[in-house]
């Protein structure tokens, strides 16, 4: 389960990558902390609204403009979304499957989370 701690540690970086791998993309942020995306993702910009997945390799695109953009929030709700908006006024939203696969993992210094909705 992704608690407050881990929250702040994204809430205190830059997003410097993102890893297009088989099946998975990775965001990297500049303190270390990494998420493992495998699932649905949102790209937000004011009204406008972009679906991507973290299993689909032209999806990667969407994040592109978030690079090098601080985190000004980070949010985790009661079903398992993470919000992250950006100095930019971008926003993500990951949205895990209901599936009882692992949809996403959030690495800080405090360890890895998975995050699985059945």
């Amino acid at each position: 389960m992704i608690e407050e701690k881990d929250l702040n540690e994204l809430r205190e970086g830059l997003l410097t990558g993102v890893t297009i791998g088989v099946g998975s993309m990775v965001l990297t942020f500049s303190n270390g902390s990494q998420i493992l995306i495998q699932c649905p993702f949102e790209r937000i910009h004011g009204s406008d609204l972009q679906h991507g997945h973290g299993e689909h390799l032209r999806s990667s695109t969407l994040l592109f403009d978030m690079l090098n953009h601080r985190v000004s929030s980070a949010e985790f709700d009661s079903e398992s979304v993470l919000s992250i908006s950006f100095d930019n006024a971008l926003r993500l939203r990951i949205l895990p499957e209901v599936n009882g696969f692992e949809s996403y993992v959030v690495t800080t210094k405090f360890g890895q989370c998975p995050v699985m909705v059945c």
